[in-house]
């Protein structure tokens, strides 16, 4: 992955110290849009590369690229998170971040999936994409999932093939929008600590830094001043070098286990690894479905199920409106609920009755769960109020 030095463009760069507390990394798509008259397609282009470029900013990007952005992204600007990115997509839906999973499979997942190795630009900028064809999208995304899948699960034993497509292992693996916000973010972390500052003596015309400082914090409080450091652009170069079979290796495997303060998710693999169900299994036989079977139906076990809903942590949305408003609300709403709440409210997602529901947990009779349906649906309706 190639990124492009601020220097070309600013004098400084600002870095939020603490951004990552606000939320986390966000990707944006922009479906293409047709160029218009004049220069309007080529501004747009523009602000996006100074919206993804000041990315470590935070809060502080600029306001011209915030009032350039308003029309192409409107929920931009309502948003309280500033890890947000922006990905542009070409007319075939093919953006940067699908050349980047590309190119990090290996040359015989490559070769299979008829597709070239690329390398990705870090401020995601369409450019040298529109002639890539309508089949790139999907053949990057399905080559890419097949090869993750045996990095989360090598085993041999294991084989994706033996999983239903529904299964939770499958839909996490197949996830190409998780993977990419997960493989952009070791980008950007690499850039923070890869990455010198350029020197002072590099451009004469360069105002003092103190002096550029001192202008850009003038309307911030004395306190958030210490959330940010005004330095000199990082330099440009590779992120990474996707012919390099280890450099790849290293960047898929830092997208598992985590850079900074971005988590691992092998806990999650672990935890759906030894929580497998029937429907986790496709048809096919497998020594890994037999030794699950033998288990599962011995009259010594004893199974219980719990329900745990989870909040996503790394949300993907469209530009072109709302989608997926219900499913948000309904996960602000659940953030607000603790963990019996949450069970009660599953349960009655799945349909089941108060009496079902009392019957599950060893009650004789239905009044307790009654009641604190009762107190649930008071305590939502003020929520929503």
């Amino acid at each position: 992955m190639k990124v492009m030095s601020n220097a070309f463009f600013n004098q400084v760069e600002i870095s939020q110290r603490t951004r990552w507390e606000h939320g986390p990394l966000e990707l944006a798509f922009v479906p293409d849009r047709e160029r218009g008259e004049g220069d309007d397609w080529a501004k747009v282009q523009v602000a996006i590369h100074d919206w993804n470029s000041s990315q470590a900013a935070g809060f502080l990007r600029g306001y011209e690229t915030m009032e350039a952005l308003k029309d192409v992204v409107p929920a931009l600007e309502a948003k309280k998170n500033p890890n947000v990115i922006i990905v542009p997509q070409t007319e075939n839906r093919v953006s940067q971040l699908d050349v980047m999973l590309a190119s990090l499979l290996p040359e015989d997942a490559l070769s299979a999936a008829g597709l070239d190795r690329k390398a990705a630009i870090f401020h995601l900028t369409p450019f040298g994409l529109q002639d890539l064809p309508t089949s790139y999208r999907n053949s990057a995304r399905a080559a890419f999932s097949a090869h993750i899948w045996k990095k989360l699960i090598p085993a041999s034993r294991c084989s994706d093939s033996f999983f239903a497509p529904k299964s939770s292992l499958r839909l996490l693996a197949g996830d190409a929008t998780f993977w990419m916000s997960r493989i952009y973010r070791v980008a950007a972390e690499y850039r923070e600590t890869m990455f010198e500052e350029c020197d002072e003596d590099s451009d004469g015309s360069w105002a003092p830094l103190p002096k550029l400082a001192s202008k850009i914090l003038r309307g911030v409080s004395a306190e958030d001043r210490k959330e940010f450091v005004i330095r000199r652009p990082l330099r440009g170069g590779r992120i990474w070098d996707e012919n390099d079979s280890e450099e790849r290796e290293g960047i898929i495997e830092d997208a598992i286990h985590g850079v900074g303060t971005m988590e691992s998710v092998q806990p999650v693999i672990d935890l759906l690894l030894s929580n497998k169900t029937q429907e986790d299994f496709s048809e096919r036989h497998s020594w890994i479905k037999e030794d699950f079977e033998r288990a599962f139906y011995s009259k010594r076990a004893k199974v219980k199920v719990e329900l745990v809903e989870t909040i996503d942590d790394c949300p993907v949305w469209s530009s072109d409106g709302n989608e997926g408003y219900e499913n948000a609300l309904f996960r602000d709403v659940l953030s607000f609920l603790d963990r019996k709440e949450r069970k009660l409210v599953i349960a009655l997602r799945m349909g089941r009755t108060v009496s079902e529901i009392a019957e599950n947990q060893g009650l004789n009779g239905h009044g307790s769960v009654s009641r604190r349906l009762k107190a649930l649906k008071a305590k939502v309706a003020r929520l929503l109020a």
